[in-house]
């Protein structure tokens, strides 16, 4: 790895903790519409695009969640994000340290990264600008466009790009956007992956991005 010149991180799971939240609403939802909840969930639905969980949770329960279920589910989430939602452990260190433009490639819309941002501490680090979402490019993970919107956005090359993602499709994408990728895997659930180097924590960073 090497002449990075800017970096671009996954939101969810990788700056903020929004994780647990995220899922556990998807899970309250699933239940109530009678879909089964199964383990392995947690690798299949983190840092999918929102329409693919919810059609998963429709095929399982056998019948339509109402119209209004993505307004349900981000009002649930939000109000679960405004209860307490932590920075991921080490990203304010890093994002402190860093002297590299930066940006974030996330699969969420645009209000809610300013919203888990700012609940987390974290919003002075980006500005808007810097804040790049799925849902404005309209391709979301595994998809590269996000990220080739973000090194746009910093006016770099696609291999000056370094990635920081916690989950497969964010993985992925950034690979085929051909950009120095690290995949966050502090419980090695990404063991076999190619074209990412795995890291356990975003202190590891530190030293490669310093």
């Amino acid at each position: 790895m090497s002449g990075i010149r800017g970096v671009i991180f996954d939101h969810d799971g990788t700056l903020v903790d929004s994780e647990p939240i995220t899922l556990g609403v998807v899970a309250e939802m699933a239940v109530e519409a009678g879909a089964e909840v199964y383990p392995e969930d947690i690798d299949r639905f983190v840092g999918a695009d929102l329409k693919v969980v919810f059609a998963e949770i429709e095929r399982r329960s056998g019948r339509p969640l109402p119209d209004d279920h993505l307004e349900q589910f981000r009002a649930r989430q939000t109000a679960a994000i405004n209860n307490g939602l932590q920075p991921v452990e080490g990203a304010g260190e890093l994002l402190s340290a860093l002297d590299l433009p930066v940006a974030v490639a996330s699969n969420a819309p645009v209000a809610k990264m300013q919203l888990c941002l700012s609940a987390a501490g974290l919003r002075q680090h980006f500005t808007d600008d810097q804040l790049v979402s799925a849902y404005d490019v309209g391709a979301w993970k595994p998809a590269p466009d996000v990220f080739l919107r973000a090194a746009e956005t910093l006016g770099l090359a696609p291999h000056e790009c370094a990635v920081v993602e916690d989950s497969r499709p964010g993985v992925e994408g950034a690979v085929a956007a051909g950009m120095q990728v690290y995949a966050l895997d502090p419980r090695g659930r990404f063991d076999g992956i190619t074209g990412a180097t795995t890291i356990p924590n975003l202190a590891a960073l530190l030293p490669i991005f310093g």
